[in-house]
């Protein structure tokens, strides 16, 4: 992916250098040291797209660690309510834990999957009415057993808190509107180096770095923006771990 939008920005300026910096040069020619005043044009137009474009990439950055620490208190919750558990009487434990181990597996054989695709995971509800009914039909004798459910309780239902924000990260990300400016202003960038004074060996090789570093920062900002997709997203190893 980061290939092909580099390639896409680098081959877009070089093509623009050769066929249409020639056309914009006669457009132009009267206006006397241009590259003077392209140069604090860039100048004014680099620090309000250079913000946008760090601010993007921090934000994205923060709805990664977000979706990620969401994954560890889900998994978190869950080993605490499996703990939990583990204190009850022998029928209730064996069911409950056995519902706990196939949430897990199916978290990392088919949810994970899904989401990796973008796709908001389905399938999961039985598995959680399963936990959840097993849970409620529990009655609890003696004080010991009331403070263990209470808590076993507690902490069933901020597992399903985490894991309803997991699930709609899969969906979430940076509004159309602003990856709309974000092109924009890369093909205004683009369009400004066409306009400088330079050979056609300066343009290739200052426009292509430009459209390189603008590339790769467009990538970066895609690859955060979507935590659970591909081949870079979080992957399923906390609740590998869990299961084990």
């Amino acid at each position: 992916m980061a290939t092909l939008v580099c390639g896409f920005f680098v081959a877009l300026t070089w093509l623009g250098a050769i066929f249409i910096r020639p056309i914009l040069r006669v457009l132009i020619r009267s206006q006397g040291d241009i590259n003077g005043v392209l140069g604090n044009l860039v100048s004014i137009y680099g620090i309000f797209y250079g913000i946008l474009m760090g601010l993007l990439a921090v934000a994205a950055y923060q709805n990664k660690v977000d979706v990620e620490q969401a994954i560890t208190t889900e998994g978190i919750a869950l080993f605490a309510y499996f703990r939990n558990i583990s204190a009850y009487p022998e029928e209730a434990r064996r069911l409950l834990q056995e519902s706990a181990r196939d949430y897990t597996r199916f978290v990392i054989n088919n949810e994970w999957p899904q989401m990796q695709q973008g796709e908001l995971a389905k399938g999961g509800l039985p598995l959680i009415n399963r936990m959840q009914e097993q849970l409620t039909k529990f009655q609890p004798k003696g004080a010991g057993e009331f403070i263990l459910h209470q808590e076993s309780t507690q902490q069933f239902y901020k597992f399903l808190e985490m894991r309803a924000l997991r699930l709609l990260s899969a969906k979430s990300g940076i509004p159309g509107i602003m990856w709309y400016v974000v092109m924009l202003g890369a093909l205004v960038s683009i369009f400004l180096i066409w306009l400088f004074n330079m050979s056609l060996v300066a343009h290739l090789i200052l426009g292509g770095l430009m459209s390189f570093f603008v590339g790769s920062m467009i990538s970066l900002i895609i690859v955060l923006d979507r935590p659970l997709r591909g081949e870079y997203g979080i992957d399923p190893e906390n609740f590998r771990i869990l299961l084990n």
